[in-house]
């Protein structure tokens, strides 16, 4: 029995430093960078996350930081080290822990925790999860949890004119944000139902996001290192206060297409295989009443300077996204609906959802799981 757990081990292991290989050629092809492949190596480091080790070529990470964290760190740590590998390969000179560091980070867009001025990794691994909210956005979460309370209202006016206001007090945050030019952080979070593929249903969810809560989302495939595979993932890129907004709106549609259709098929009786259609028409239905809620501007308003300053955020935006993605290609997608009848069903249906649980509270966006 022990024999057998030491060949598991010893499996996951090799997996684990055959992935370390991959994401090594990865980043160099993506960051446009040459650098010569060193002996990779996972090892119970104690104290550190990752080691370069010149005199031997080695590039070492910490079994630790596998076993913690997941692989969107890992990869960072890795990056980290890379970086201090074109140091020492005279890529870009100067000392160790100094200005060519710190030019070798930027060339391979490494995230900002993990390029301190001093060269080390933290003993702990922020998250900006756990960064306490300026008071601004202690505001802005806290008013819109109030106003997703109000819609909870049984009076779909008022729950329409409730999830209506969301929008509008987050337009109007990110807008007297760039205007008084105060800085937001730039964040990412994965998202992954750790499935091969990303379902149709899925797809609408992330272009409804992309659309009307000032996030961007990414395609790509994501390394679990439990399992020793890759599931296809989708990165979503903004301010911290949007993608904790977005994100939240992920979970939540996901959970209510989910809950709709058990009670549309549980009405009706279809079949299994309506399912696909009678979402995408939930979400089509959802998608259209952001469409018309949409309020014009208040006369008062200056609306080119808001123009400008929303291009602005869109600039600053691109520019994070190109800093992690510097050869990012454009998927194309395309959903056939399927059961016509059902996903009419589906659009009537979504044109009732409303955003209506709170934010902040412990059961909101993080009480609702990808596999539930």
């Amino acid at each position: 029995m022990h024999a057998a757990d030491d060949d598991i081990r010893r499996d996951l292991l090799r997996a684990w430093t055959e992935q370390l290989y991959s994401e090594f050629a990865n980043i160099c092809f993506h960051f446009a960078v040459r650098l010569g492949t060193p002996n990779l190596r996972i090892e119970d480091l104690k104290i550190n996350w990752g080691e370069w080790r010149p005199e031997t070529r080695s590039l070492v990470i910490a079994k630790r930081l596998i076993e913690l964290h997941p692989w969107d760190v890992v990869i960072e740590v890795l990056k980290h080290e890379m970086a201090h590998q074109m140091v020492s390969d005279h890529a870009f000179g100067g000392l160790p822990h100094g200005d060519g560091f710190q030019a070798a980070c930027l060339r391979l867009g490494v995230a900002d925790w993990a390029r301190l001025a001093s060269g080390e990794l933290p003993q702990q691994i922020p998250s900006w999860r756990e960064k306490l909210l300026n008071d601004d956005e202690e505001r802005l979460l806290k008013r819109a949890e109030k106003l997703l309370a109000l819609a909870a209202s049984t009076n779909e006016h008022e729950a329409t004119l409730a999830m209506q206001r969301v929008r509008q007090l987050y337009a109007k945050y990110n807008l007297e944000r760039l205007a008084a030019k105060r800085t937001s952080t730039h964040v990412y979070c994965i998202l992954t139902a750790k499935k091969k593929s990303i379902s149709a249903e899925e797809t609408l969810i992330f272009s409804i996001l992309t659309e009307y809560f000032f996030v961007r989302a990414i395609y790509l495939d994501h390394y679990d290192a439990v399992a020793a595979t890759k599931y296809k993932a989708v990165e979503l890129l903004g301010t911290r206060e949007n993608v904790l907004m977005a994100e939240y709106v992920y979970h939540f549609l996901r959970h209510q297409i989910t809950s709709l259709w058990t009670d549309f098929q549980h009405r009706t009786g279809k079949p299994g295989k309506a399912r696909r259609s009678y979402m995408l028409g939930l979400l089509s239905g959802f998608r259209e009443k952001l469409k018309n809620s949409a309020v014009a501007p208040n006369e008062q308003d200056d609306v080119r300077a808001n123009r400008m300053l929303m291009a602005q955020a869109d600039h600053l935006l691109k520019a994070f996204i190109e800093e992690r993605h510097p050869r990012l290609s454009t998927r194309r997608t395309g959903s056939s609906y399927g059961d016509s009848a059902s996903f009419a069903a589906g659009v009537t249906d979504g044109g009732t959802i409303t955003l209506n649980r709170g934010v902040t509270q412990q059961d909101g966006n993080r009480g609702l799981r990808l596999n539930s």
